[in-house]
């Protein structure tokens, strides 16, 4: 036993050797693997670089260095819109923030019905076209708008020929009574005749004329033959039958001199009632069609044999500018005044609405006639920013399943970058807060989950400093951590320098 561990301690010993040159041996090359790296990360000169610097302390971010600071020069601050100010303490309102969303204008929506029973003809838009007022949004084939423009035209015919009929009559009756007038007085024929020759008078001319005529007859004999029968030269009855014919022709002229001043402006009233009565035929038969939408200038002229089976079209138009938001027709449908074809919103005005809780009901005093408000989706049109709508109901009654009130405020939406449905936060007033620092939100930069701004250093630095925000109000942001007074910030132009930084990040990774 002995024997056999002498004989192999020799060996033994060589193997620990051999272990121990190899150990010593992956020492060495381990150092030197491990001061290749270090020779390689580190800056010029065998310092290390500012951002390796932050990049040790923040923890590993990935093995790509970080600059806080930014150099622009001031030949394109103007270019940049660069605009600094100063930090400075104030006082700040800590307004809340409700969610609100957009609709529709209900005072700019229109939803559009057929006025008559009939089958569709034409549909011209589509759904979502913008319309303009009056523009026609469908045709229909409409037996009841056939027949009143038929009505229309017949009425119009008539008030035509009763007008033509009016003027005669009333000519008529004018001239009749002064031919009365002039005979009543013993004119002679012959002056008569020229002076009424061309004024109109119809049969009362005749009829006038014969019994003046026969009673100046009358009267010549009587007068002719008197002086005769007193001197015995004519028979005493001859005279008496010239006196009777003259009695009688006086007689008869008398009766139709009385006859003809009440007949002729009977005729004349008759004929004014005529015409009055077809034009008031034509208003009804215009009313109708107004009833259905038409105006004045759509029925200035209608002709049957010129429109053809178009007489009976109806076009239903756009009560004002909008955007088609449904549509519920297709060609050759029945339609009737039930039926719901369209629906039309003027998208250019759009109302901002908010439910508040009881609790917030007193802060309604203090809102005035201006609600404030913004959409951080809309990072083109809001930014941060807030918007101004004008406040028009501030609700009366709390709704009873929701114990909430309805805000409502209206605001011009001209681009239409509000969308109804969309969701939005409003602002409610709060309790002021003394002495903190404040500076303008628009300051504010913000990149992946970090808020910061750039601090103008000298000359054309800025260093981008990251802060910590508290209270913010119509523009205004508190800063909690990250600023002292009389530090000069960017307000505006902080986006053309945050690009600039990226820039110089990217440059530096590759």
């Amino acid at each position: 036993m002995n024997t056999s561990t002498t004989k192999h301690e020799p060996l033994n010993r060589r193997w620990l050797v051999t272990l121990t040159v190899c150990c010593l041996a992956a020492a060495c090359a381990g150092a030197g693997i491990m001061y290749l790296v270090d020779s390689s990360s580190a800056s010029p000169g065998g310092t290390v670089s500012q951002g390796d610097a932050d990049h040790e302390e923040e923890g590993d971010h990935g093995g790509e260095s970080e600059s806080t600071v930014v150099a622009l020069p001031k030949s394109k601050w103007e270019a940049a819109g660069i605009r600094i100010k100063e930090v400075s303490r104030g006082s700040l309102a800590q307004n809340t923030w409700v969610t609100g969303k957009v609709t529709l204008n209900e005072d700019r929506v229109a939803h559009i019905y057929s006025l008559v029973d009939g089958r569709v003809h034409e549909v011209p838009v589509q759904f979502g076209d913008d319309v303009k007022k009056d523009q026609p949004l469908a045709v229909i084939d409409s037996r009841e708008v056939g027949t009143a423009k038929l009505d229309l035209h017949r009425s119009r015919l008539n008030a035509e020929v009763a007008q033509v009929n009016h003027d005669w009559q009333q000519s008529v009756s004018t001239n009749t009574l002064e031919l009365i007038a002039s005979l009543s007085q013993g004119a002679v024929i012959t002056e008569i005749d020229a002076e009424f020759r061309d004024k109109p008078m119809g049969d009362y001319r005749g009829q006038l004329l014969t019994a003046f005529a026969s009673l100046h007859k009358s009267r010549a004999d009587f007068e002719r033959l008197k002086p005769l029968a007193e001197k015995g030269v004519t028979a005493g009855k001859d005279v008496l039958a010239a006196q009777a014919a003259f009695e009688a022709d006086g007689a008869t002229f008398r009766s139709l001199l009385e006859q003809l001043k009440f007949e002729a402006p009977r005729e004349a009233l008759l004929a004014e009632q005529t015409l009055r009565q077809t034009q008031q035929a034509v208003a009804v038969a215009k009313a109708q069609l107004f009833i259905l939408g038409y105006h004045e200038d759509d029925l200035v002229k209608i002709d049957p044999e010129a429109e053809g089976e178009n007489i009976s079209h109806y076009e239903l138009r756009a009560p004002f500018d909008g955007t088609v938001l449904s549509k519920n027709v297709v060609l050759a449908e029945r339609v009737g005044p039930d039926t719901e074809m369209f629906q039309i919103a003027d998208l250019s005005s759009v109302w901002i609405q908010a439910d508040l809780y009881q609790k917030d009901l007193p802060k309604l005093s203090q809102l005035g006639d201006t609600l404030h408000f913004r959409a951080p989706l809309l990072t083109d049109i809001d930014d941060g920013h807030t918007h101004e709508a004008r406040i028009f109901y501030k609700g009366d009654v709390l709704d009873e399943q929701t114990r909430t009130m309805r805000l409502r405020a209206v605001l011009d939406n001209p681009k239409r970058h509000l969308k109804p449905g969309m969701f939005v936060e409003v602002q409610l007033p709060g309790d002021t807060i003394s002495d903190v620092l404040v500076i303008a939100a628009s300051a504010v930069q913000s990149a992946e989950n970090e808020t910061f701004v750039f601090v103008h250093k000298a000359g054309d630095e800025f260093e981008r400093r990251k802060v910590t925000l508290g209270a913010t109000s119509n523009g205004t942001v508190q800063i909690r951590t990250g600023l002292n007074p009389g530090e000069k910030v960017v307000v505006d132009g902080g986006f053309s320098l945050k690009s600039e930084l990226m820039k110089g990040q990217i440059s530096h990774g590759h």
